[in-house]
């Protein structure tokens, strides 16, 4: 096989991986009794900790409007709690519950170590070329994602051979782009 067929092959592979991790998503947000929105906030807070609204919001591209709206949910649903900010007790920050680690255990405790046990098979020279490969996909995935939703309208470029993100000029909001969408949440 030659090298751009392997490329081919592995990019085939990569889109298959998003396919099934799609599925899972899913199928994960009906175990938790929530929609797909409300599965994205609350995995963002079980990644980035407590954290306030404004910064959720931000991170899944929400109105402050919007993103209440999802923690109205998530706390009902007994997943996250909003609590007063150790550091200006004026402001919330939004943290998971018990329930949730609970939760996370039971529906992705048996991939997490599936995946451990996967990753124990390649040698540690192996472990780094995949992680440099997974780094460097999300970073241009994510730098497609922002470009292609218009948040970036100028000088992005996706440097996929040294895995970072370059911006050469500050952001700029679109002069003609649609109104913000206040209908996310």
């Amino acid at each position: 096989m030659t090298d751009r067929a392997l490329a081919g092959e592995v990019a085939a592979s990569l889109r298959a991986l998003s396919t099934e991790i799609d599925r899972l998503d899913q199928v994960a947000a009906d175990r938790y009794g929530l929609n797909r929105t409300d599965m994205r906030a609350l995995d963002i807070v079980g990644q980035a900790g407590p954290l306030a609204p404004t910064a959720l919001a931000r991170m899944l591209g929400f109105t402050t409007g919007g993103v209440t709206s999802v923690l109205d949910r998530l706390e009902r649903a007994g997943y996250v709690r909003r609590r007063p900010d150790p550091g200006d007790r004026r402001r919330q920050v939004v943290q998971a519950t018990e329930a949730t680690a609970a939760r996370d255990q039971e529906v992705f405790g048996g991939l997490i170590r599936g995946t451990s046990d996967l990753l124990a098979t390649y040698a540690d020279d192996q472990l780094r070329v995949i992680q440099d490969f997974l780094d460097r996909a999300r970073q241009l995935t994510a730098a497609y994602a922002d470009a292609l939703g218009g948040e970036l309208t100028q000088g992005l470029r996706a440097t996929a051979s040294h895995g970072r993100r370059v911006i050469t000029s500050q952001a700029e909001p679109p002069d003609d782009g649609p109104p913000e969408n206040e209908a996310h949440g």
